[in-house]
């Protein structure tokens, strides 16, 4: 039998998750872009005709922001988005061990158009940023 070596430089497995930013806010990627371009940890690229944000970390790793259509099926989801007056959605595309470096630019995303960050799950928990409560 063959010696099998291991090899040093094996690939790192990502976790890319999808994240929600939900806000009562009536809001475009390009006014998200807008707020975070000033930082200078992040690589922010707009993609305006089809409202998509994509923001490279340090790291190279990317977060992605892409609307979605807020016309849910669930009647749990559509109480929950109309008992928060929810106007914007967008997914956002994360890889998992980034979050905890992301939190701060959520927070001013939040901050600045209100809303929040959730998981996107049944419950819309964790909340990474803001708050889900009613309004």
């Amino acid at each position: 039998m063959g010696n099998k070596k291991s090899n040093p430089k094996q690939t790192l497995v990502k976790n890319y998750i999808d994240l929600l930013y939900m806000t009562p806010s009536e809001i475009s990627a390009k006014d998200i872009a807008s707020l975070l371009q000033n930082n200078k940890e992040l690589k922010v690229q707009l993609w305006e005709g089809m409202n998509v944000l994509e923001i490279e970390l340090s790291n190279e790793n990317s977060v992605d922001f892409e609307p979605l259509d807020i016309s849910f099926k669930e009647p749990t989801d559509i109480s929950f988005v109309r008992n928060r007056n929810i106007k914007t959605i967008f997914v956002v595309s994360i890889c998992d061990s980034d979050i905890s470096s992301m939190t701060p630019y959520f927070e001013q995303l939040v901050s600045q158009f209100n809303g929040f960050v959730c998981a996107d799950s049944a419950d819309f928990y964790p909340v990474y940023a803001g708050s889900s409560k009613k309004y």
